[in-house]
């Protein structure tokens, strides 16, 4: 019997042993194929930051651009102004650069807008490689959102908005004039803004208070 029992003990060992070398290798393919899908999934990362990076610095392509805007002619000169004065634009010089020089001075500007406006925001200007989105969007009522942004994720929405403004005769009517009305409030606030009075400020002189960028058009208002 001890004999017996012991053959058959040592053919059932012998067989677990076979399946254990059978279930290492096959953990270790499978170890092998996890490791390859992930050096696989990082290169796919790399070369979508490179093309992200590409279509953010290359003038020519159709987003992340923003387009001077074509110089007024000049008009025909006034006896009282001497040749070589320059000529200030009409507009006093709120160029798209000029802009987003204001943009990136703002340390934090508090947006207010419904969120699906600010979602169509999000959903454009994560294409640009300036964008940071928000760690935090506070609820209002009417289905409004309340978002802090940086002065280069405005830098950044500026320039994702004035694409879809400029995308082309293909583009989405209802795109361009989401992008344009925004661009525009935006823009609005953003070209008001100045030196923060704490620099240079003695005691007791107060700060301005945040900027703040309303979109929500409500009646009788202009």
């Amino acid at each position: 019997m001890r004999q017996e029992l012991g053959g058959g003990l040592g053919g059932r060992l012998g067989e677990l042993h076979e399946e254990l070398r059978d279930l290492r290798r096959t953990l270790t393919e499978v170890r092998e194929d996890v490791a390859e899908t992930r050096r696989e999934n990082e290169a796919l990362r790399q070369e979508l930051r490179a093309a992200c990076r590409e279509a953010g610095e290359d003038p020519a392509g159709p987003r992340n651009t923003v387009r001077a805007r074509r110089p007024d002619p000049v008009p025909a000169a006034d006896p009282g102004v001497e040749a070589g004065t320059a000529v200030e634009p009409e507009d006093g010089g709120k160029t798209p650069e000029k802009r987003l020089e204001k943009a990136a001075g703002i340390g934090a500007a508090e947006l207010v807008c419904h969120r699906d406006t600010w979602a169509f925001i999000v959903e454009q200007a994560t294409r640009n490689a300036h964008f940071r989105v928000p760690g935090e969007v506070l609820a209002g009522e009417d289905g409004q959102a309340r978002v802090i942004v940086s002065g280069r994720s405005l830098m950044a929405i500026l320039t994702a908005l004035d694409a879809v403004v400029h995308q082309g005769p293909g583009g989405d009517p209802g795109d361009c004039a989401l992008a344009r009305k925004f661009s525009e409030r935006i823009g609005k606030v953003v070209d008001t803004v100045g030196p923060d009075d704490r620099q240079g400020a003695g005691p007791g002189q107060a700060a301005r208070g945040r900027t703040v960028i309303v979109i929500d058009d409500r009646p009788g208002r202009s």
